[in-house]
């Protein structure tokens, strides 16, 4: 296996049709983890015009990342897995937004910039997530051409990371 670095994070590289298994093998052991999609032109993406996903194992400390040509839609089954089955849900967003989500700065301005047409991508940054720029507590960070922004909470974000998700499965599509 090899690795890569990129910034600070060391990555081992691994194929994207072993990544599945891989979390598979994390979980049966018993280890957290966690996974994020590296957009093309993503700050912590090392691969130029190649979208990648990464799989942390949050115990062991391990980084793998597997780049792809494009969405690695394994990602899809890696949310739901991580965060719920509903959390792809559109009809789970209208009118159960919960407090955090109708308060939550971060979200109000992913609106404003999604209307405006501004590509963008982000970041579920779990507590010990080597991305997480609010180490030891949970984050999401939002990456565009108007700036990298962030917001961090005391317990998962689901509400809000709920309505990130849908809009941004939304461009996807539309893309």
């Amino acid at each position: 296996m090899s690795t890569i670095t990129h910034g600070n994070v060391d990555y081992r590289v691994v194929p994207l049709e072993n990544c599945l298994e891989l979390v598979k093998q994390i979980q049966a052991a018993g280890r957290r983890w966690h996974s994020h999609v590296l957009s093309p032109g993503c700050d912590f993406n090392p691969y130029d015009g190649l979208y990648a996903i990464v799989v942390e194992d949050d115990a062991d400390g391990v980084v793998y990342i597997a780049p792809s040509d494009g969405f690695p839609e394994v990602d899809k089954v890696f949310v739901k897995m991580l965060h719920g089955d509903d959390i792809l849900d559109v009809q789970a967003t209208l009118g159960e937004n919960g407090e955090l989500a109708r308060t939550s700065a971060l979200l109000a301005r992913v609106v404003e910039i999604n209307s405006q047409g501004i590509a963008w991508h982000h970041h579920m940054n779990f507590p010990d997530c080597v991305l997480n720029p609010h180490r030891g507590r949970w984050a999401i960070t939002v990456e565009s051409a108007s700036g990298t922004f962030s917001e961090s909470y005391e317990a998962e974000p689901k509400s809000v990371l709920r309505e990130i998700e849908v809009l941004y499965f939304r461009n996807l599509a539309n893309a």
